[in-house]
């Protein structure tokens, strides 16, 4: 007969605060958001400090933004989107009884940027994620992976293990996960202790939660309710998390890609807090984008994101986000979305070279205004 310590496993807390390296993603339909814009979200909890704004493939016809780490020239993304609508980010999985052994594979970021530069639509990346996986080219230490892959039209969540998969589609409302796995048939190989078990359906309710309230009072769902769940830091007065919220003393970043159903390669932007979301202020990035601030960039220094754990570590995690910096979002956030109009007009001409032009023009203003708000 099996006995208690075989069924449950043990959990080893590291800090008061809990683990760090866990997120919370969310994909929003077109029928929720209203504006023919599909949105895919990711907040990303991680201990690393080292975040940065990356592009590349510009060698494979399929240019692409993101956020995560870079070492030297090899960037890491952790979340990105590219000219042909397809956005992916990862959560990490539940821990898992069937790992890979070699590690030689590729972590979770090495498999988006494949993704990102070689699919044109969410079920090209979905086919070479499970490639990927069929060739064993894949390691995770002792836990599995979730992936999110969107497009302009359809979105899907893959959910696995060194050898198993477990994949579900999706193409209307919203679909929010944290760490714990929902899909058909994976249960079988997870080994996951109760706490982060727990941590995990804390931050599900909050995030289901506040996306239904929102979408019950408006009819839909927008850009500005994804960063405003990204920062938000409690749980129930009542519940044993209160530590471990949507954004938490360890939510080193996050990514609003807002995939636009007519222009992806042009209008398609995101949303990104570079650093901790409520010590940063969220800046627009276009997936046409030809340059960017040094400050976001500057790898090794990560000068934008040092700027935000500065101020964390000097005010705390939950402080107030600074008013000004909050009208400072939303002042340039409805004139982005005027700039974007305009550029869709010229687009709907054939003048995508002057719609390119506009949109990085005024990105690069809000770029500027922000850093200096923020003191960078």
């Amino acid at each position: 007969m099996l006995k208690e310590k075989d069924i449950f496993p043990t959990y080893h807390p590291e800090k008061e605060e809990g683990a760090g390296h866990e997120c919370t993603s969310w994909m929003i339909f077109s029928d929720l958001t209203k504006n023919n814009t599909n949105i895919l979200h990711k907040n990303r909890d991680s201990k690393n400090r080292n975040v940065a704004v990356l592009s590349g493939g510009k060698d494979s016809g399929r240019k692409w933004i993101g956020l995560g780490s870079k070492i030297g020239e090899k960037e890491h993304p952790c979340m990105g989107m590219n000219t042909s609508g397809v956005a992916g980010v990862m959560n990490s999985g539940m821990t898992s009884i069937d790992n890979s052994t070699n590690p030689a594979g590729k972590t979770t970021p090495a498999m988006l940027k494949v993704m990102l530069e070689e699919s044109d639509t969410a079920k090209d990346a979905l086919d070479i994620l499970l490639s990927l996986i069929k060739a064993e080219d894949y390691f995770h230490g002792t836990k599995g992976s979730t992936f999110f892959l969107m497009d302009t039209k359809e979105g899907y969540i893959c959910e696995f293990t060194a050898h198993h998969t477990s994949v579900q589609r999706y193409d209307s409302k919203y679909v929010l996960q944290a760490n714990i796995w929902h899909n058909p048939g994976i249960d079988l190989y997870t080994e996951d202790p109760f706490i982060p078990y727990l941590n995990s359906c804390g931050r599900e309710y909050i995030g289901k939660n506040f996306l239904n309230h929102a979408c019950r009072e408006k009819g839909c769902l927008t850009r500005q309710d994804c960063l405003d769940l990204a920062r938000y830091p409690r749980m129930p007065e009542d519940s044993p998390l209160a530590h471990r919220s949507i954004s938490h003393i360890y939510t080193n970043s996050s990514s609003t890609f807002v995939i636009d159903q007519e222009f992806p390669d042009v209008l398609s932007t995101g949303f990104f807090t570079i650093g901790h979301p409520r010590h940063t202020i969220c800046v627009p990035v276009p997936v046409c984008a030809e340059t960017f601030h040094p400050k976001m960039v500057d790898a090794p220094l990560f000068t934008w994101s040092s700027a935000s754990y500065a101020k964390q570590d000097i005010r705390g995690f939950d402080a107030p986000i600074p008013e000004e910096w909050l009208a400072f979002e939303k002042e340039t956030f409805a004139e982005y979305e005027r700039v974007q109009a305009e550029a869709g007009k010229l687009l709907k001409q054939g003048e995508k070279a002057e719609a390119v032009r506009m949109v990085n023009q005024f990105s690069a203003r809000i770029w500027d205004e922000a850093a200096i708000l923020m003191k960078i």
